[in-house]
């Protein structure tokens, strides 16, 4: 997603956990992509973990709570990540309906 587009859309954003050289990162937070282009150019391992369905559950919980009748939620394909499954198991504990999607 472009820069600044999740917050012009209003887009709630769960990131990856992205480790490189053995650094724990957040996806888009706190690892500016030529950082992450420079440690993949040097052939510094980089590995990335999805994140636990708490993490799902809080964004689902806040948007319910602004508001939301439904949730559409957009992830990584599930034959890549165990992030969509995260995302299911987050889903069960909404008061209001959430649409997995597996890109």
């Amino acid at each position: 997603m472009p820069e600044g587009a999740a917050e012009r859309w209003g887009v709630v954003v769960v990131p990856l956990q992205v480790v490189v050289g053995g650094e724990r990162h957040l996806e888009g937070w706190d690892l500016p992509p030529a950082e992450l282009t420079a440690a993949l150019t040097h052939g510094v391992r980089v590995t990335t973990s999805q994140p636990a369905p708490a993490a799902f559950a809080e964004a689902y919980a806040r948007a319910a709570a602004s508001g939301a009748r439904e949730i559409v939620s957009v992830h990584l394909s599930g034959e890549l990540s165990g992030t969509v499954r995260a995302a299911q198991l987050a889903a069960l504990a909404v008061p209001v309906p959430v649409h997995v999607i597996d890109s």
